[in-house]
């Protein structure tokens, strides 16, 4: 019956007998048959007749789209989703997009006295499946708090859109985690426009969990002091709040964990003061991702695999982007073949201190990690802050369970980036969980090959420049005087002293760059300077010197620190002969 509905009303619209619906006679209307597979921006469109009708399809969760039954479209997928392109269209049309479903699936239970189920099919496009978002079970009176492999909780726990190893299962059950909302009584509040901002709460409760709505109206704001001097160790704020004002949380020195939601507009820059045990956020997704599909994205990826190794010895490589492109891994991986390889590398723009406490975690006794800092972001790169940034959250956007695991007591600054983060991605396109970096180049554009490799490298072949021509003209400064050893050597040792401590094998190597693309004060002596300074002060050995990692331009590409393919051949093969020397 419902196909002969839809069947119908297509020949309505074609016919332009639908309401409103008449069409001039040089025009063709184009239907996209309705499907519970996709959803459309505008699934009818009027087409000039010769023109071209485009589309904008988002794929349901755990669906890929394949093709369509009209002669000559073109169905691409990119990092803005996936679009239909139909060109030269002459005559009305009803199209059907076909669409393939994942045999991989959660069955969530909402886990709150009822049989309530909901089965949610996902992509296996990572090794660990990001959970459902927030909001597909509502419990009056309680708020979800994550996932549990167990109804009780006593399983595998993660927060909202967070991962999950799937352990080869077809089917994983996931229940719903529940916080009951703590006594309206123990608040104090006033309405705030349509909502409602809390002034004040006397809980003594060991968890203080804030009601979503107080007095028939959404709680939408957390005054200044509203929670001072408060016993609790944890604090729930509830899904569509959107502001907590600065000192928010004041003075609670038991407070270890709080809870909040990524549809928060303003976080506030400092709203969480004088609690020094303040551990744990956690970041529950309320929101579409914006950064799947990109290069911020493949650091969960990545991270997926380190996990996966967590027990096994490896061999992990650090920094930014001149990792993820300076490396050919299967080399390494063949040389050295006690250990799995790991390329950690994503972006040299945001503080390393949180990425390296990550990798930190999962790294033991007779593991060696290869940390190549890039001069051009000397301050993120050699530790000199433990200030978060916005880039950082974008990193953690495709599996906020990552973000979990950092202990916040090491770090500064983080509500301040969580604002600036919120604010930056609000801007951009709704995309799914289910897109990977693997199936996009580094513009963006659909890759037929997969653009990582399993190691995490970024493999898509990129050709030698035509010259040895910088490409930015962005001179990096290579003299003791732009590096001094008590600003950035000291911090830099303290963070390697801290996975030595833990049995594991470090080494420092020079980022590659462009030879050309130096300061006129870097001169050969002044590089020969910092050289000898660097072999000396650092706590772990320098692999090579400063003046191997100075390539010719024609071995880099696009930039002036990503290597090409045979550029990352050969310094990959120059890394192998430095550590067999130590090995």
């Amino acid at each position: 019956m419902r196909k002969m509905i839809l069947g119908l009303a297509a020949a309505l619209l074609l016919a332009g007998c639908a309401p409103g619906a008449a069409v001039p006679a040089d025009t063709c209307r184009v239907v996209l048959e309705e499907s519970d597979a996709f959803t459309a921006d505008t699934p009818v469109q009027n087409v000039p007749r010769g023109g071209q009708a485009r589309f904008v399809l988002e794929p349901a969760q755990g669906c890929t789209l394949t093709g369509t039954d009209y002669l000559g479209a073109v169905l691409e997928q990119s990092s803005d989703g996936w679009v239909l392109t139909l060109p030269q269209v002459r005559y009305p049309a009803v199209v059907t997009v076909t669409a393939e479903r994942s045999d991989t699936s959660f069955v969530c239970h909402a886990n709150d006295g009822s049989d309530a189920t909901v089965e949610q099919p996902v992509l296996t496009t990572h090794a660990r499946l990001n959970t459902p978002r927030a909001g597909l079970f509502e419990r009056q009176g309680y708020t979800q708090t994550g996932w549990s492999t167990n109804p009780d909780g006593s399983g595998t726990t993660v927060v909202q859109g967070g991962r999950i190893d799937p352990a080869g299962q077809k089917q994983i059950d996931l229940y719903a985690l529940w916080q009951p909302w703590t006594d309206a009584a123990a608040f104090t509040w006033e309405p705030a426009g349509e909502g409602i901002t809390i002034t004040g709460c006397t809980s003594r409760a060991n968890c203080i969990v804030v009601p979503a709505e107080l007095d028939g109206k959404p709680v939408t704001a957390i005054a200044a002091g509203a929670f001072s001097g408060l016993p609790c160790e944890s604090i729930v704020l509830p899904r569509g709040l959107k502001r907590l004002a600065e000192g928010a949380v004041v003075d609670c020195p038991n407070l270890t964990e709080l809870t909040l939601f990524d549809d928060i507009t303003d976080p506030g820059a400092d709203p969480v003061k004088g609690c020094p045990n303040l551990r744990t956020l956690r970041l529950q997704a309320a929101t579409a991702p914006r950064y799947s599909g990109g290069y911020f994205a493949s650091f969960a990826d990545k991270y997926d695999r380190l996990l996966s190794l967590k027990d096994s010895r490896k061999l992990v490589l650090f920094s930014g982007s001149s990792t993820r492109f300076g490396y050919d891994s299967a080399l390494l991986d063949q040389a050295l073949p006690d250990y799995e390889v790991v390329n950690m590398g994503v972006f040299a723009y945001t503080n390393a201190v949180p990425q390296l406490l990550l990798i930190l975690d999962c790294m033991g006794e007779g593991d060696i990690l290869l940390d190549s800092p890039e001069f051009d972001a000397a301050q993120r790169q050699f530790c000199t802050t433990d200030k978060l940034d916005a880039e950082f959250f974008c990193l953690m956007e495709a599996n906020y369970q990552m973000l979990a695991a950092l202990d916040l007591r090491q770090t500064t600054g983080v509500f301040a980036a969580l604002g600036e983060y919120l604010t930056a991605r609000a801007s951009l396109t709704e995309k799914s969980y289910d897109l990977s970096p693997a199936d996009f180049d580094e513009d963006g554009n659909p890759s037929d090959a997969p653009s990582y490799n399993e190691y995490g490298d970024y493999c898509l072949y990129r050709p030698n420049a035509a010259d040895d021509t910088p490409v930015y003209g962005l001179a990096v400064e290579y003299t003791t005087h732009g590096l001094p050893a008590e600003q950035f050597v000291t911090p830099f040792n303290a963070m390697m002293e801290r996975f030595q401590q833990k049995g594991v094998q470090v080494f420092f190597t020079y980022a590659p760059r462009n030879a050309q693309a130096l300061s006129d004060s870097s001169t050969p002596e002044a590089r020969a300077q910092l050289d000898a300074s660097l072999q000396a002060a650092l706590c772990v050995p320098v692999l090579g010197t400063l003046e191997d990692s100075l390539w010719p331009g024609r071995y880099l590409y696009g930039t002036d620190n990503h290597l090409s393919t045979e550029g990352a051949r050969l310094r990959t093969q120059q890394v192998i002969s430095w550590l067999e020397e130590y090995l």
